[in-house]
Protein backbone atom coordinates (compact mmCIF):
# COMPACT_ATOMS: atom_id res chain seq x y z
CA UNK A 1 0.00 0.00 0.00
CA UNK A 2 1.40 3.62 -0.70
CA UNK A 3 -0.29 5.98 1.48
CA UNK A 4 -0.17 9.76 1.49
CA UNK A 5 1.36 9.85 4.83
CA UNK A 6 3.66 7.95 7.66
CA UNK A 7 4.47 9.35 11.00
CA UNK A 8 7.57 7.12 11.72
CA UNK A 9 9.73 6.82 15.33
CA UNK A 10 7.24 8.02 17.62
CA UNK A 11 5.32 6.38 20.92
CA UNK A 12 1.51 6.48 20.09
CA UNK A 13 -0.67 7.05 23.24
CA UNK A 14 -3.71 5.11 22.48
CA UNK A 15 -6.74 5.71 25.22
CA UNK A 16 -7.68 1.89 26.29
CA UNK A 17 -4.54 0.62 24.98
CA UNK A 18 -1.65 2.43 26.03
CA UNK A 19 1.45 3.50 25.13
CA UNK A 20 3.14 1.84 21.58
CA UNK A 21 6.00 2.01 19.57
CA UNK A 22 4.44 2.21 16.24
CA UNK A 23 4.24 3.63 12.62
CA UNK A 24 1.07 5.40 11.86
CA UNK A 25 -0.03 5.48 8.29
CA UNK A 26 -2.85 7.70 6.65
CA UNK A 27 -4.69 7.80 3.73
CA UNK A 28 -7.52 10.13 2.48
CA UNK A 29 -7.45 11.67 5.92
CA UNK A 30 -8.21 8.61 8.23
CA UNK A 31 -6.02 6.68 9.70
CA UNK A 32 -5.16 3.10 7.36
CA UNK A 33 -2.55 1.17 9.90
CA UNK A 34 -0.28 0.92 12.50
CA UNK A 35 2.73 -1.16 12.28
CA UNK A 36 5.62 -1.92 15.16
CA UNK A 37 7.68 -2.86 11.76
CA UNK A 38 7.50 -0.21 9.46
CA UNK A 39 10.42 -1.02 7.16
CA UNK A 40 7.84 -1.80 4.35
CA UNK A 41 5.30 1.07 4.85
CA UNK A 42 5.78 3.58 1.60
CA UNK A 43 4.16 6.64 1.82
CA UNK A 44 4.32 9.88 -0.14
CA UNK A 45 5.23 11.92 2.75
CA UNK A 46 6.90 10.64 5.84
CA UNK A 47 7.24 12.65 8.99
CA UNK A 48 9.46 11.88 11.50
CA UNK A 49 8.66 11.88 15.17
CA UNK A 50 11.84 11.91 16.27
CA UNK A 51 11.03 9.29 19.20
CA UNK A 52 7.99 11.42 20.66
CA UNK A 53 4.78 11.04 22.04
CA UNK A 54 1.93 11.00 19.43
CA UNK A 55 -1.53 12.05 21.07
CA UNK A 56 -4.95 11.56 19.58
CA UNK A 57 -6.01 15.07 18.69
CA UNK A 58 -7.36 17.18 21.39
CA UNK A 59 -11.08 17.85 21.68
CA UNK A 60 -11.89 21.31 22.89
CA UNK A 61 -15.78 20.73 23.82
CA UNK A 62 -15.99 23.90 25.60
CA UNK A 63 -15.76 27.12 23.39
CA UNK A 64 -18.09 30.50 23.08
CA UNK A 65 -17.05 31.07 19.30
CA UNK A 66 -18.97 33.63 16.46
CA UNK A 67 -19.22 36.84 19.43
CA UNK A 68 -16.94 38.56 16.33
CA UNK A 69 -18.34 40.13 13.39
CA UNK A 70 -18.14 37.26 10.64
CA UNK A 71 -17.73 34.68 12.57
CA UNK A 72 -13.99 35.65 12.40
CA UNK A 73 -13.30 34.56 16.17
CA UNK A 74 -13.21 30.96 14.50
CA UNK A 75 -10.62 32.12 12.41
CA UNK A 76 -8.49 33.54 15.39
CA UNK A 77 -9.16 31.05 17.90
CA UNK A 78 -9.04 27.89 15.77
CA UNK A 79 -5.63 28.92 14.56
CA UNK A 80 -4.52 29.61 18.06
CA UNK A 81 -5.79 26.43 19.54
CA UNK A 82 -3.85 24.46 16.54
CA UNK A 83 -0.67 25.58 18.45
CA UNK A 84 -2.17 23.54 21.21
CA UNK A 85 -2.34 20.76 19.67
CA UNK A 86 -6.67 20.87 18.99
CA UNK A 87 -8.07 19.69 16.35
CA UNK A 88 -11.31 19.65 17.00
CA UNK A 89 -13.54 22.56 18.75
CA UNK A 90 -17.33 22.31 20.72
CA UNK A 91 -19.14 25.76 20.49
CA UNK A 92 -21.82 26.06 22.98
CA UNK A 93 -24.11 27.69 20.30
CA UNK A 94 -27.21 30.28 22.13
CA UNK A 95 -29.98 32.22 20.42
CA UNK A 96 -33.25 32.65 21.46
CA UNK A 97 -35.26 31.61 18.07
CA UNK A 98 -35.37 28.38 16.70
CA UNK A 99 -31.87 27.01 15.62
CA UNK A 100 -32.58 25.12 12.78
CA UNK A 101 -34.08 28.74 11.26
CA UNK A 102 -29.82 29.77 10.48
CA UNK A 103 -28.28 26.86 11.46
CA UNK A 104 -26.49 25.61 7.65
CA UNK A 105 -25.56 29.23 7.26
CA UNK A 106 -23.55 29.50 10.67
CA UNK A 107 -21.82 25.89 9.75
CA UNK A 108 -21.07 27.13 6.19
CA UNK A 109 -19.85 30.42 7.67
CA UNK A 110 -17.92 28.95 10.51
CA UNK A 111 -16.49 26.31 7.95
CA UNK A 112 -15.04 29.33 6.04
CA UNK A 113 -12.90 30.70 9.07
CA UNK A 114 -11.47 27.31 11.08
CA UNK A 115 -8.67 26.03 10.49
CA UNK A 116 -9.65 22.75 12.71
CA UNK A 117 -12.76 21.00 12.66
CA UNK A 118 -15.58 21.86 15.10
CA UNK A 119 -19.35 20.73 16.33
CA UNK A 120 -21.86 22.25 17.90
CA UNK A 121 -24.20 21.80 21.93
CA UNK A 122 -27.42 23.93 21.82
CA UNK A 123 -28.15 26.13 24.93
CA UNK A 124 -31.99 24.94 25.56
CA UNK A 125 -33.71 28.16 27.01
CA UNK A 126 -37.57 27.93 26.03
CA UNK A 127 -40.31 25.92 25.48
CA UNK A 128 -39.82 26.10 21.32
CA UNK A 129 -36.52 24.88 22.38
CA UNK A 130 -37.35 22.01 24.10
CA UNK A 131 -40.31 20.87 21.34
CA UNK A 132 -37.92 21.22 18.43
CA UNK A 133 -34.56 18.80 20.28
CA UNK A 134 -35.89 15.44 18.08
CA UNK A 135 -35.29 18.49 14.84
CA UNK A 136 -31.84 19.72 16.12
CA UNK A 137 -31.07 15.89 16.53
CA UNK A 138 -31.31 15.62 12.77
CA UNK A 139 -29.02 18.63 12.57
CA UNK A 140 -26.08 16.57 14.40
CA UNK A 141 -26.59 18.12 17.81
CA UNK A 142 -27.27 15.96 20.90
CA UNK A 143 -25.66 17.42 23.47
CA UNK A 144 -27.69 20.89 24.92
CA UNK A 145 -26.65 23.38 27.69
CA UNK A 146 -28.70 24.91 30.64
CA UNK A 147 -27.55 27.80 32.53
CA UNK A 148 -29.00 27.17 36.28
CA UNK A 149 -27.70 30.87 36.91
CA UNK A 150 -29.88 32.05 34.22
CA UNK A 151 -32.04 34.70 35.89
CA UNK A 152 -32.60 37.77 37.10
CA UNK A 153 -33.07 40.98 34.01
CA UNK A 154 -30.92 39.64 31.35
CA UNK A 155 -33.15 37.36 29.74
CA UNK A 156 -36.33 38.96 29.46
CA UNK A 157 -33.95 42.04 28.30
CA UNK A 158 -32.15 39.44 25.20
CA UNK A 159 -36.38 38.60 24.98
CA UNK A 160 -36.70 34.86 26.35
CA UNK A 161 -37.97 33.53 29.47
CA UNK A 162 -35.33 32.83 32.05
CA UNK A 163 -33.80 29.47 33.22
CA UNK A 164 -36.37 27.37 35.91
CA UNK A 165 -36.62 23.98 37.27
CA UNK A 166 -39.21 22.93 35.08
CA UNK A 167 -38.18 23.56 31.96
CA UNK A 168 -34.87 21.86 32.85
CA UNK A 169 -36.71 18.59 34.55
CA UNK A 170 -39.27 18.85 31.35
CA UNK A 171 -36.30 18.66 29.34
CA UNK A 172 -34.73 15.92 30.92
CA UNK A 173 -37.20 13.84 30.63
CA UNK A 174 -37.52 14.16 27.03
CA UNK A 175 -33.64 13.94 26.55
CA UNK A 176 -33.67 10.44 28.57
CA UNK A 177 -36.50 9.21 25.75
CA UNK A 178 -33.23 10.11 22.98
CA UNK A 179 -30.27 7.75 23.26
CA UNK A 180 -27.20 9.19 23.50
CA UNK A 181 -28.28 12.59 24.48
CA UNK A 182 -26.49 14.48 27.15
CA UNK A 183 -27.75 17.20 29.64
CA UNK A 184 -24.84 20.18 29.78
CA UNK A 185 -24.84 22.30 32.93
CA UNK A 186 -23.61 25.51 34.24
CA UNK A 187 -24.50 24.74 38.08
CA UNK A 188 -24.92 27.70 40.23
CA UNK A 189 -27.64 28.74 42.73
CA UNK A 190 -28.93 32.58 41.45
CA UNK A 191 -30.42 33.18 44.89
CA UNK A 192 -26.97 32.79 46.86
CA UNK A 193 -25.55 34.93 44.42
CA UNK A 194 -27.54 37.58 43.81
CA UNK A 195 -28.05 37.84 48.27
CA UNK A 196 -24.38 37.87 48.62
CA UNK A 197 -23.24 40.57 45.54
CA UNK A 198 -26.05 42.78 47.15
CA UNK A 199 -24.68 42.28 50.59
CA UNK A 200 -20.81 42.75 48.99
CA UNK A 201 -21.57 45.83 46.59
CA UNK A 202 -22.93 47.84 49.69
CA UNK A 203 -20.13 47.42 51.92
CA UNK A 204 -18.23 48.57 49.46
CA UNK A 205 -15.75 44.73 48.13
CA UNK A 206 -14.53 45.73 44.74
CA UNK A 207 -11.88 43.08 44.52
CA UNK A 208 -11.10 39.44 43.38
CA UNK A 209 -11.56 37.78 46.27
CA UNK A 210 -14.91 39.33 47.01
CA UNK A 211 -15.71 37.95 43.87
CA UNK A 212 -15.55 34.36 44.68
CA UNK A 213 -17.15 35.39 48.12
CA UNK A 214 -20.49 36.21 46.24
CA UNK A 215 -20.50 33.01 44.43
CA UNK A 216 -19.13 30.61 46.67
CA UNK A 217 -18.62 26.94 46.74
CA UNK A 218 -21.76 25.74 47.88
CA UNK A 219 -23.68 28.46 45.33
CA UNK A 220 -21.98 25.53 43.03
CA UNK A 221 -22.65 21.75 45.09
CA UNK A 222 -26.22 22.84 45.95
CA UNK A 223 -26.51 23.57 42.15
CA UNK A 224 -24.88 20.15 40.93
CA UNK A 225 -26.93 18.08 43.63
CA UNK A 226 -30.45 19.00 42.13
CA UNK A 227 -29.31 18.45 38.84
CA UNK A 228 -28.03 15.30 39.89
CA UNK A 229 -31.16 14.27 41.66
CA UNK A 230 -32.98 15.60 38.43
CA UNK A 231 -30.87 13.12 36.41
CA UNK A 232 -31.48 10.46 39.07
CA UNK A 233 -35.12 10.39 38.61
CA UNK A 234 -35.35 10.89 35.00
CA UNK A 235 -32.19 8.71 33.88
CA UNK A 236 -30.73 11.48 31.65
CA UNK A 237 -27.14 11.51 31.16
CA UNK A 238 -25.45 14.66 32.83
CA UNK A 239 -22.41 16.68 32.18
CA UNK A 240 -21.20 19.30 34.27
CA UNK A 241 -19.38 22.01 32.83
CA UNK A 242 -16.29 23.97 34.39
CA UNK A 243 -16.63 22.19 38.10
CA UNK A 244 -14.35 24.02 40.46
CA UNK A 245 -15.19 22.64 43.79
CA UNK A 246 -14.44 19.77 46.04
CA UNK A 247 -17.62 19.56 47.05
CA UNK A 248 -18.69 18.69 43.66
CA UNK A 249 -16.77 16.25 42.69
CA UNK A 250 -17.60 14.47 46.17
CA UNK A 251 -21.14 14.63 45.14
CA UNK A 252 -20.27 13.41 41.59
CA UNK A 253 -18.31 10.13 43.45
CA UNK A 254 -21.62 9.32 45.72
CA UNK A 255 -23.57 10.01 42.57
CA UNK A 256 -21.47 7.30 40.57
CA UNK A 257 -21.71 4.83 43.24
CA UNK A 258 -25.33 5.06 43.58
CA UNK A 259 -25.06 4.31 39.47
CA UNK A 260 -28.70 5.53 38.68
CA UNK A 261 -27.63 7.87 36.28
CA UNK A 262 -24.06 8.17 34.03
CA UNK A 263 -22.70 12.06 35.40
CA UNK A 264 -19.75 13.45 33.78
CA UNK A 265 -17.63 16.16 35.06
CA UNK A 266 -15.24 18.45 32.81
CA UNK A 267 -12.96 21.14 34.51
CA UNK A 268 -11.22 24.32 32.98
CA UNK A 269 -7.37 24.70 33.51
CA UNK A 270 -7.61 27.86 35.40
CA UNK A 271 -9.56 26.02 38.03
CA UNK A 272 -6.28 23.48 38.87
CA UNK A 273 -3.51 26.33 38.91
CA UNK A 274 -4.91 29.88 40.43
CA UNK A 275 -7.25 30.46 43.56
CA UNK A 276 -8.94 33.51 45.14
CA UNK A 277 -5.30 34.01 46.95
CA UNK A 278 -3.48 34.25 44.07
CA UNK A 279 -2.34 38.37 43.13
CA UNK A 280 -4.03 38.53 39.47
CA UNK A 281 -6.15 41.78 40.30
CA UNK A 282 -9.33 41.86 38.28
CA UNK A 283 -7.94 39.82 35.47
CA UNK A 284 -8.38 36.55 38.01
CA UNK A 285 -12.49 37.02 37.47
CA UNK A 286 -14.52 33.84 35.91
CA UNK A 287 -17.72 32.18 36.18
CA UNK A 288 -17.48 30.32 38.11
CA UNK A 289 -15.02 32.21 40.49
CA UNK A 290 -11.60 30.60 41.47
CA UNK A 291 -11.83 28.93 44.54
CA UNK A 292 -8.93 27.49 47.28
CA UNK A 293 -5.54 25.79 46.92
CA UNK A 294 -7.81 22.81 48.86
CA UNK A 295 -10.00 23.20 45.84
CA UNK A 296 -7.05 22.84 43.34
CA UNK A 297 -5.57 20.07 45.11
CA UNK A 298 -8.66 18.15 44.80
CA UNK A 299 -9.19 18.81 41.26
CA UNK A 300 -5.84 17.56 40.45
CA UNK A 301 -6.57 14.14 42.45
CA UNK A 302 -9.47 13.67 40.52
CA UNK A 303 -7.85 13.89 36.95
CA UNK A 304 -5.55 11.24 38.42
CA UNK A 305 -7.96 8.88 39.86
CA UNK A 306 -10.62 9.31 36.83
CA UNK A 307 -13.38 11.37 38.53
CA UNK A 308 -12.80 13.84 36.14
CA UNK A 309 -13.64 13.16 32.32
CA UNK A 310 -12.82 16.15 30.26
CA UNK A 311 -10.50 19.41 30.33
CA UNK A 312 -12.83 22.32 28.94
CA UNK A 313 -11.23 25.67 28.42
CA UNK A 314 -14.54 27.89 28.32
CA UNK A 315 -12.93 29.88 25.27
CA UNK A 316 -14.14 32.98 24.58
CA UNK A 317 -12.58 35.80 21.98
CA UNK A 318 -12.69 39.34 23.64
CA UNK A 319 -10.42 42.06 25.19
CA UNK A 320 -9.46 42.10 28.63
CA UNK A 321 -11.54 44.96 30.04
CA UNK A 322 -9.38 47.89 31.52
CA UNK A 323 -8.52 47.09 35.65
CA UNK A 324 -10.22 50.37 36.19
CA UNK A 325 -13.44 48.35 35.82
CA UNK A 326 -15.05 46.98 39.13
CA UNK A 327 -15.37 43.16 39.59
CA UNK A 328 -18.85 43.77 39.23
CA UNK A 329 -19.15 45.51 35.57
CA UNK A 330 -16.27 44.13 34.02
CA UNK A 331 -16.33 41.18 31.71
CA UNK A 332 -14.73 37.65 32.40
CA UNK A 333 -10.88 37.28 31.20
CA UNK A 334 -10.54 35.86 27.83
CA UNK A 335 -9.59 31.83 27.97
CA UNK A 336 -7.58 30.15 25.44
CA UNK A 337 -7.15 26.47 23.77
CA UNK A 338 -3.47 26.49 23.09
CA UNK A 339 -2.07 25.87 26.52
CA UNK A 340 -4.63 23.27 27.98
CA UNK A 341 -2.35 20.19 26.86
CA UNK A 342 0.83 22.01 28.05
CA UNK A 343 -0.60 22.75 31.30
CA UNK A 344 -1.58 18.89 31.88
CA UNK A 345 1.73 17.64 30.62
CA UNK A 346 4.01 20.24 32.69
CA UNK A 347 1.97 20.76 35.71
CA UNK A 348 0.16 17.13 35.84
CA UNK A 349 2.65 14.94 34.09
CA UNK A 350 5.94 16.26 35.49
CA UNK A 351 4.90 17.52 38.87
CA UNK A 352 1.63 14.82 39.76
CA UNK A 353 2.44 12.22 37.74
CA UNK A 354 -0.08 12.94 35.56
CA UNK A 355 -0.08 9.74 33.13
CA UNK A 356 0.56 10.53 29.57
CA UNK A 357 -2.32 8.20 28.44
CA UNK A 358 -5.18 9.85 31.24
CA UNK A 359 -4.07 12.94 29.63
CA UNK A 360 -5.00 11.31 26.38
CA UNK A 361 -8.38 10.66 27.66
CA UNK A 362 -8.68 13.50 29.09
CA UNK A 363 -8.09 15.86 26.62
CA UNK A 364 -9.70 13.74 23.66
CA UNK A 365 -10.82 10.19 24.08
CA UNK A 366 -13.84 11.00 26.99
CA UNK A 367 -15.04 13.80 25.28
CA UNK A 368 -15.41 11.68 22.10
CA UNK A 369 -17.80 9.56 23.68
CA UNK A 370 -19.60 11.76 25.90
CA UNK A 371 -20.49 13.79 22.47
CA UNK A 372 -21.11 10.89 19.75
CA UNK A 373 -18.14 11.76 17.76
CA UNK A 374 -16.29 8.52 18.35
CA UNK A 375 -14.39 6.89 16.90
CA UNK A 376 -14.37 9.13 14.35
CA UNK A 377 -12.61 11.52 16.95
CA UNK A 378 -10.54 10.91 19.63
CA UNK A 379 -8.29 7.95 19.36
CA UNK A 380 -5.62 6.56 17.21
CA UNK A 381 -7.60 3.49 15.44
CA UNK A 382 -7.29 1.96 11.98
CA UNK A 383 -10.69 4.16 10.28
CA UNK A 384 -10.65 7.26 12.65
CA UNK A 385 -9.96 10.53 11.43
CA UNK A 386 -6.08 11.24 11.11
CA UNK A 387 -6.01 13.78 13.51
CA UNK A 388 -3.13 13.48 16.06
CA UNK A 389 -0.50 16.05 18.10
CA UNK A 390 2.72 15.11 17.99
CA UNK A 391 4.36 16.54 21.44
CA UNK A 392 7.58 16.74 22.82
CA UNK A 393 6.88 16.63 26.66
CA UNK A 394 10.57 17.80 27.38
CA UNK A 395 10.03 21.15 25.16
CA UNK A 396 9.95 23.71 27.50
CA UNK A 397 8.18 27.08 26.25
CA UNK A 398 7.46 30.57 27.75
CA UNK A 399 3.69 31.55 27.06
CA UNK A 400 3.51 34.64 25.44
CA UNK A 401 0.96 37.00 23.41
CA UNK A 402 2.62 36.26 20.62
CA UNK A 403 2.90 32.49 20.95
CA UNK A 404 -0.69 31.74 21.65
CA UNK A 405 -2.06 34.23 18.96
CA UNK A 406 -5.28 34.95 19.95
CA UNK A 407 -7.56 37.89 19.58
CA UNK A 408 -7.05 38.67 22.87
CA UNK A 409 -3.74 38.75 23.05
CA UNK A 410 -3.60 37.64 26.19
CA UNK A 411 -3.09 34.63 28.71
CA UNK A 412 -3.30 33.70 32.40
CA UNK A 413 -0.21 31.99 31.96
CA UNK A 414 2.02 34.91 30.58
CA UNK A 415 5.03 34.59 31.53
CA UNK A 416 4.98 30.76 32.91
CA UNK A 417 7.32 28.25 31.55
CA UNK A 418 5.41 25.00 30.60
CA UNK A 419 7.38 21.82 30.02
CA UNK A 420 5.77 20.07 27.05
CA UNK A 421 4.65 21.55 23.59
CA UNK A 422 3.17 20.02 20.95
CA UNK A 423 5.44 20.25 17.66
CA UNK A 424 2.97 18.83 14.98
CA UNK A 425 -0.82 19.35 14.72
CA UNK A 426 -2.65 17.43 12.14
CA UNK A 427 -6.28 17.62 11.53
CA UNK A 428 -7.82 14.94 8.66
CA UNK A 429 -4.24 14.12 7.63
CA UNK A 430 -3.21 18.15 7.03
CA UNK A 431 -0.57 19.59 8.79
CA UNK A 432 -1.84 22.62 10.24
CA UNK A 433 0.93 23.74 12.50
CA UNK A 434 4.49 22.89 12.51
CA UNK A 435 6.61 23.99 15.47
CA UNK A 436 4.55 26.47 16.70
CA UNK A 437 3.64 28.15 13.37
CA UNK A 438 0.34 27.27 11.32
CA UNK A 439 0.90 26.31 8.08
CA UNK A 440 -2.83 24.55 7.49
CA UNK A 441 -5.59 26.65 5.52
CA UNK A 442 -8.36 28.51 7.09
CA UNK A 443 -11.28 26.87 5.97
CA UNK A 444 -9.93 23.46 6.39
CA UNK A 445 -12.31 22.85 9.41
CA UNK A 446 -15.63 20.80 8.61
CA UNK A 447 -18.72 20.79 11.02
CA UNK A 448 -18.06 17.27 12.59
CA UNK A 449 -21.97 16.06 13.49
CA UNK A 450 -22.59 14.03 16.53
CA UNK A 451 -23.26 10.46 15.61
CA UNK A 452 -27.64 11.28 15.77
CA UNK A 453 -27.56 8.32 12.84
CA UNK A 454 -27.26 5.94 15.60
CA UNK A 455 -29.73 8.14 18.02
CA UNK A 456 -32.29 7.98 15.85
Amino acid sequence: MNLDLVVKNGLLVIPGAGIIKSALGINNGKIAGIWADDSQVKANKVIDAQGNYVFPGVIQPHAHLGKLDQLADYATETRSAAIGGVTTIMEFHRQWGDYSDNFNQRVTLAGSQAYVDFSFHFHIMSDEHLEKIPAYLKLGVASFKFIMTNKGNEPGAKGGSEYNDGLFYAALVKLSELPGTVACIHAENHEIISYNTDKLRKIGRDDLQAWSEARPACSESESINRALYFSAITHCPLYIVHMTCKEGLQLVREHRRNGVSRVYAEICPQYLTHNMHDDLGRTGKFTPPLRTKADNDALWGGLINGDIDTIGVDQVARKVDDESITIWERTNTPREAATALPVLISEGFHKRGLPLERIAQITSANAARIFNLYPRKGTLGIGSDADFVIVDIHREKKVTKQLIQTFSEFSLYEGWTLKGWPVLTVCRGEVIMAEGEIVGKQGWGNFIAQQTERIL
